[in-house]
């Protein structure tokens, strides 16, 4: 197995000191690290916050590397690791002291190009107007909604604008998806939904943007805005994961606790 670990940090001076510290103390362990993608590493250490972490996993393009972060961000939902416990990790890791938990990722179809992302999808206008879509689920309409848009959500990404937008915290290790509208218009002609609906891993979400909104609607995969001419978005779960490496089995509910309550 090799020894080599992907290094990917922010541009912060915090950051760059915490990966030197890193670097350090994990080649005092053995392990050899990479600055650049070395596609055959055996991790992806992200030094930073949930932006940097998101940001990796995107430049890496999804890949099978399992990754585990270092939290010099301000919430690092995803980063498990603090600034005091790197020596900790690396014993850890030199003893194979973890186990890897699969994050679900969401696959979409606009137009001709196939976006995957791994905290959410949004549908909303940049233009700061209200949207008119038509949404569909297994091919079966469900709801003409007006508003200022819809979050489809990853369990792991459910804490975030999902969160913010009344959304339900889904565990990480469920293997289905969450669609939540933000600032639903109610009325007999939009019959938007009220509430979330939590889908299984099977389902498929197909989203219809209105002609008189579609030049102002925006579709934005983890932060990053995506803009076309076409008038429909397909929503799945992916075949494919990432992998997150996991130190401490009661991580999950710790971070609920400190840093969303």
């Amino acid at each position: 197995m090799t020894n080599v670990i992907n290094i990917f940090k922010n541009k912060s001076k915090f950051s760059k000191n915490i990966f030197y510290k890193s670097k350090d103390i994990l080649e005092n362990y053995g392990f050899s690290i990479s600055k650049t993608y070395d596609p055959n590493a055996m991790l992806n250490l992200v030094i930073g916050g949930d932006g940097t972490f998101l940001k990796a996993v995107h430049d890496t393009n999804f890949t099978d590397i399992p990754f585990i972060g270092i939290n010099t961000g301000h919430l690092g939902f995803y980063q498990e690791i603090e600034v005091n416990e790197i020596e900790s990790f690396a014993k850890a890791l030199k003893n194979r002291s973890y186990f890897t938990e699969e994050l679900t990722v969401l696959d979409s179809n606009v137009n001709r190009n196939h976006i995957s992302c791994l905290n959410e999808v949004v549908v909303k206008s940049d233009r700061n107007q209200i949207v008119r879509l038509k949404v569909f689920i297994d091919g079966i309409f469900v709801e003409n909604f007006q508003g200022d848009g819809l979050i489809i959500s990853t369990p792991h990404g459910s804490t975030a604008y999902n969160l913010s937008a009344g959304g339900a915290i889904l565990h990480q290790s469920l293997k289905g998806f969450e669609l939540t509208p933000i600032a639903p218009i109610y009325s007999n002609i939009n019959k938007s939904l009220k509430s979330p609906i939590v889908l299984p891993e099977n389902a498929i979400v197909d989203i219809l943007v209105s002609r008189r909104d579609n030049y102002h609607t925006v579709f934005i995969f983890d932060g990053k805005e995506h803009q076309t001419k076409d008038y429909k978005i397909s929503i799945k779960v992916s075949n494919k994961t990432i992998k997150k490496l996991i130190l401490d089995n009661n991580h999950y509910w710790t971070n609920i606790k400190n840093k969303l309550l």
